[in-house]
């Protein structure tokens, strides 16, 4: 009988320790700015600051509101606004993934599985790159502003 119930607890405490890292991931990345870019953007009427933070070092490039510019700092917002969104549908969609794939292997559902393992496969590559180019555009667009 205790056999039979091991398992389960196993499910149950990686199922805790995927929310719970989740969790921390979503505090960190949404109070302080902590994942991949860690962008943030203030801005006043004279001057518009890109706040780059990782955990080691903080960037800050700071332009100003002209009319050249004005088009460009209006993309670079559009690319880094939705940016910290994304990271965190990515942590919630991939943790969730996992849980599912832990549930379906412990009640041998050989078919969902193997369904919702391609699935992660083919999803995880394509999510990372296009969240990776989206941050290499942010960086072009730092660059073209700088210059």
């Amino acid at each position: 009988m205790l056999e039979e119930n091991l398992p389960r607890k196993k499910l149950g405490i990686f199922s805790i320790f995927m929310v719970l890292f989740c969790l921390i991931t979503g505090i960190l990345a949404y109070s302080f700015n902590i994942y991949p870019g860690g962008y943030s953007i203030k801005e006043n009427s004279e001057e518009v600051t890109v706040i780059k933070k990782n955990f080691f070092a903080t960037e800050k490039h700071t332009f100003e509101n002209s009319e050249e510019n004005e088009l460009k700092i209006a993309l670079l917002k559009y690319e880094v606004n939705p940016l910290l969104t994304m990271w965190l549908v990515i942590i919630f969609s991939v943790s969730t993934l996992l849980i599912n794939l832990a549930q379906q292997l412990h009640r041998k559902e050989k078919y969902a599985f193997y369904i919702t393992s391609i699935l992660l496969i083919i999803l995880l590559p394509l999510v990372f790159y296009v969240y990776f180019g989206k941050l290499d555009r942010i960086e072009d667009l730092i660059r073209n502003l700088l210059i």
